[in-house]
Formats: C-alpha cells, structure tokens, sequence
C-alpha cells in the first residue's frame, strides 16, 4: 500500500525541478524572491518541495535556515497572517547561534505578532472601535470587548489569553501615534534588521498545502507574506493549484459589473514574482509511475534506488520511452544477484513479475483516464491490493489481471460497470452481451452499418474510443468468465444511489444512461429526450425517477437534463420543480439562472416559484439573479 502524500523517493523524475528552484532561492541577486510552485492537486507538488528541502538540509550551511510550514496545519487558528510570523520567528528561537545574535530582536517580533493577534481578532469579531482606542491603557477595554469573543476551544482560548497578557506589556511601549499601519511598518523594518544582525545569507520559507485551505486562509497567508515578511535574504516557495489562488481571490475581490481587468491574474502576478509549473504527466510517464509504484512495494530501498538511477542513466525519461521488464531485471542483475536480498521479505520473484505484467498490460488504458495525475494512480492501486487482500482472505481464487481490468471501468465508467454487473447476475455470472461489443471492437473490417445496428441496442459510451480501447486489452473473452467473485469485491460501486431500489429493466436503465450521459452535446440530448417523449411503450415515470436518483449528489451536472424533461412532461413539471429546489448554494452559479429561462418560457409562475425559493434561501442574492435575467 501507498500513503497518501508526498514520497520521499523521487519516482517522478521530478529531481530537474527541485535543482532549479534550490539554485533559484539560493540566488542573492534576485532576493527577496516569492516562487509559486503550480500544479493541480496531486500532481507532485509536494514532492518537489521535500526534494528542495532535503537538498538544503544536506548541504549544511550554518548561514541559510529553511522553513517548511504546512498551510493546512494552521487552518484551525484564527489568524493565518500572525500563525505564519510565529512559526518563523519560532524556527529561528529554536537555532542556538541566531538566537544568541538575535535573541532580543525575535522577542521584540514576537510581541508585535501577539499585537497583531490581538488587534486582528478584535477585528474579525466585530470590535474594531477597540483597535481605535487610545493607547495610554487600552488593555481593559480590550479584554472587556474580547471576553465574549474568546474561541470554544480549549487551546485556541489560552493561546489567545497568553497573547493578550503578552500584548499588555507591549502596548505599554507604544506610543500614542502609533496604529496598525504603522505596526507592519516596523515590523517589516525590524524583521529586515534582524536579517543583517543573524548574518544569515538566506531565509527559505517552504510553505505547502495551501490550496487545502480555506480561500481567506488563502488571501492572509499570501498577504502576510507580501506585507510582513518578504524582506532581503528571504525566499517563499509556495506550492499550490492556480485555479484555487484564482478563486480565493475572486471570492474575497469579485469583479466590478462589466470590468475587463482579471483581479485574479494581477494579484497573483503581484504577490508571486517567479511562476514555475509543474507540467501533467503524460500517458507514458503515468504508466511508468504505476510500474515504479509495484517496485516500490516489492523492491528493498537500496534496490529501488538503484533501478531509478539506473534509468536515469540510461535516460529513459528524458527519452520519453516506457519500462520494460527487461530493463528492470537488467539494472537490478536479477541473472546474478541473490533474489532474496533484492526484493522486501515475504515477496517472491513469480509474484512481482505477475503484477508487473498485470500492469503492464492495464496500464496504457488507466494511464489515458488518470489525466497526468500520480496522486490518481497511488489511489487506483491501493484499491487494487485492498481486493486482492480480501479475496486472499476470503480463499477466492482471482484472476488479477480480469481484477485490474474490471476496476479500470469501474473507475473509468461506472455506469458502463454497473451495466456489466446487470448483464452477469442475468446469466449466472457471465456477461454474455460483452461477446458482441468485443467481436465487433475487435473486428477491423466490420462494416459501418453493422456497427450502426449494435449500437442502437446499448449505451452509446461503449462506443467511446477509451472504451473500445479497454474492450480490446488483455485478458480478452471476460464473456467466457465467471466474474461474480470479482462483483462481490466491488459491492459499493454496484449500489447506484436508489436506481437499484427502482427494479429498472436493462432497456429503462439504457435509457437513463443514454440520457444522462455527460459526454452527450446538447442538441442530441434534446433529440433523445424527444425521441423518450414519443416511445408510448416506456414507462416514463421510472425512467424519470431513475434519472432524478441519477445524479442526487451533483444537481448542477444533470439540471439541465431535467429541464428538458420538464419541457416535453407536463405531468411531472410540479414533481421537477421540487427536484430544482434541492440545488445548493455550493452548486448554483450565474449560468444555472440563465438555464432557468426554458422555465420561464414555459410557466411563468413556476419560473417564479424557483427564483423566490433561491433568494429566500440565500442560495442567490436578489440583485445577481436581477443582472442574470436583466438581458433577457
């Protein structure tokens, strides 16, 4: 099994990067430096910052100190800007030699972040005529104010208490014309001279996780760097997914009605001097990923090492070529070497060439669907070895390479997977259907209107090319395959969200699928809804409800569907519009309003009903859906 975090072996061939970006903080003449690091989730971000850690730490120069903060640690403190001062100012307390050159000075720091602490709370609960209060004794109006705003949690409470008591003594000092303003000022001045007076050549902070945050956790942390701490002889490195930056700042900086400036490009471009991305992995690179990763869990550490260097030697990813076998036993010697010493205790020669053929011969299809993301794989393959374990404890006896086939269309298609489970439970446990979709895939002289004859008998999304790619690998004729063993392994992804409790026949659930699928452009959607409206045959009130428990969790995805169905179905537009109302504030955006005009078209009072609901509900504000609608 694979945790689901960061490695500490670069399987990713991402070590270029972490080279570049160690060369680039170290850099005096482009400090003080802000690196964004950007990738989508998962896709090695963090990773690369062990990698840049792991090499300043080797290098062991007493005058540059690193930082590694993890954003989301602080998610629950109240103020993500003076969370983040602390942890630094802590980090260099903690170095016995900058703390005897600087002692005084990161005291002096510490009690101006306890001011801020203070001042920021008071602010966020609703006091700010506190923060505005003279200073000659303003601590007893301060915890007169703040008694009732002291956080539930027990921890929180006393580290807000023990903040105060400190801030008491500090504001003491302060002079009356002083004001939060002038605050950051003089600690941005003092921050920077405790710099000079340490003689450290370099200050890196490494800051991950932050797209996990919260969006105004986000804009502090990045404000805070920006206002408080970017000073000579620092560098932040900061790892996170752009689009979550990009939203966290329109949410808190919306734009202004027409505006043509993108806010959210201009803040980042201001706060981030040097964007480096990480690109998505291709196809090969994920498959080769998948095949480290069954190294990994048999290969000893050292051996393991080994057959990366190897490759890089013979530069195998550079080249952009897949691992074979061959290459793997020739850089580990398998000819000569002990076995026993090259592979984990328990593990034997058989089964790690079993589960690299296994994967070897999957792969290329869940490579395709995984989008470039080596989070997405560890996750595949833990659940593959959760089923081999249960099926070893269970005595079944598995194919794993049907096992690995069956879960890439569970996870690729979990409509198409459910449709299988249907056909075998029909026949015993043998899908008997799959032997024509096969035959016709595996056919390449077969002519166009043989093909045009079975897809009208099943869901189109078999005929997707990914599908016909998965229909065509290795191990063919699953028609020939008792496959209930491997259903009983996957009774979670079977149930369907209250379709199974609707007893669809399989042409009703072809019809909620063909409907219902994402990939369908919207003018054929139409034509199949009508196409559904005049088969007198169907009963279209499970067909209906099958559609509606289709998609219970993610009624933006299918409200489009339903208004189609409202449109053709007079009957069911009173039970349609109930279904309308369960969209949540989460879900709504200003394209579900503009949606909602094929209602207004159709009745007016029931366009009515929907809109007074959202904005009751505050799921919408009145004066969005009024500049939505305005137009139209």
């Amino acid at each position: 099994m694979w945790a689901d975090n960061a490695s500490k072996i670069d399987m990713l061939s991402y070590e270029p990067y972490a080279e570049l970006l160690h060369d680039i903080a170290l850099s005096e003449r482009v400090n003080p430096l802000t690196i964004g690091l950007f990738g989508n989730w998962g896709s090695g971000k963090s990773t690369v910052l062990n990698l840049i850690e792991e090499k300043i730490n080797r290098e062991k120069d007493p005058k540059i100190v690193s930082v590694f903060v993890n954003a989301w640690m602080f998610e629950g403190y109240d103020d993500a800007k003076t969370a983040l001062m602390e942890v630094i100012l802590r980090t260099l307390e903690e170095n016995e030699d900058i703390k005897k050159k600087v002692g005084k000075s990161l005291k002096r720091l510490r009690d101006r972040v306890d001011w801020f602490r203070v001042g920021g709370y008071a602010v966020k609960k609703g006091v700010p005529y506190l923060l505005s209060a003279t200073l000659g004794n303003p601590f007893p109006l301060l915890i007169d104010g703040l008694k009732s705003f002291v956080p539930k949690d027990e921890k929180q409470a006393e580290e807000t208490m023990a903040g105060m008591m400190k801030a008491k003594e500090f504001l003491k000092e302060q002079s009356e014309e002083e004001n939060v303003v002038q605050n950051i000022r003089l600690f941005r001045e003092e921050f920077e001279q405790m710099m000079n007076d340490s003689n450290l050549k370099n200050l890196i902070i490494i800051i991950d996780d932050l797209d996990r945050c919260s969006p105004e956790r986000i804009i502090d942390t990045l404000e805070a760097i920006k206002l408080f701490l970017a000073v000579k002889k620092t560098t932040f490195i900061i790892a996170i997914d752009e689009d979550v930056v990009s939203y966290a700042v329109q949410r808190k900086y919306p734009k202004i009605d027409d505006a043509t400036l993108d806010i959210s490009k201009d803040y980042i471009e201001k706060i981030v001097q040097m964007p480096i991305r990480i690109p998505e992995l291709s196809d090969i690179d994920v498959k080769n990923y998948l095949l480290l990763l069954v190294c990994e869990m048999f290969l000893s550490e050292s051996h393991l090492e080994r057959l990366l260097l190897g490759l890089r030697e013979r530069k195998v990813f550079v080249k952009g070529e897949i691992i074979s076998q061959e290459e793997i036993h020739s850089i580990l010697d398998f000819g000569t070497n002990n076995i026993e010493a090259i592979l984990k205790p328990g593990f034997s020669k058989s089964d790690f060439e079993l589960q690299l053929d296994v994967f070897g011969s999957v792969a290329e299809v869940i490579s395709s669907t995984l989008k470039g993301n080596p989070r997405q794989a560890k996750r595949f393959l833990n659940s593959f070895y959760i089923r081999k374990k249960l099926s070893e404890i269970q005595n079944l006896n598995l194919d794993l390479r049907i096992l690995a086939k069956l879960m890439v269309l569970e996870y690729t298609h979990i409509e198409l997977f459910r449709e299988l489970y249907t056909w075998q439970v029909k026949n015993e446990g043998y899908a008997s259907e799959l032997e024509e979709l096969e035959k016709i895939s595996m056919d390449e002289n077969v002519d166009e209107s043989k093909i045009d004859t079975v897809k009208k008998k099943y869901n189109s999304l078999w005929f997707k090319p990914i599908v016909q790619q998965w229909v065509k690998v290795e191990p063919l004729n699953l028609y020939n395959q008792d496959l209930r063993q491997y259903f009983y392994l996957a009774k979670e992804s079977i149930k369907e969200k209250g379709i199974s409790l609707l007893n669809l026949t399989s042409i009703e659930r072809k019809w909620v699928n063909d409907i219902s699928a994402e990939e369908l452009q919207e003018s054929l959607r139409r034509q199949k809804v009508v196409e559904f409206n005049k088969d007198q045959s169907l009963d279209h009130s499970k067909i209906i409800k099958g559609i509606v428990s289709k998609y219970q969790t993610n009624r933006e995805a299918y409200i489009k569907v339903l208004i189609l169905i409202y449109e053709q179905f007079p009957n069911y537009r009173d039970e349609l519009v109930k279904e309308f109302k369960k969209l949540r504030k989460e879900e709504f955006s200003p394209g579900t309003i503009l949606t909602f005009n094929a209602v207004k078209m159709v009745n007016a009072d029931h366009y009515q009903e929907v809109k007074n609901h959202f904005i009751k509900e505050e799921v919408v504000g009145v004066g969005i859906w009024e500049r939505v609608e305005k137009p139209n």
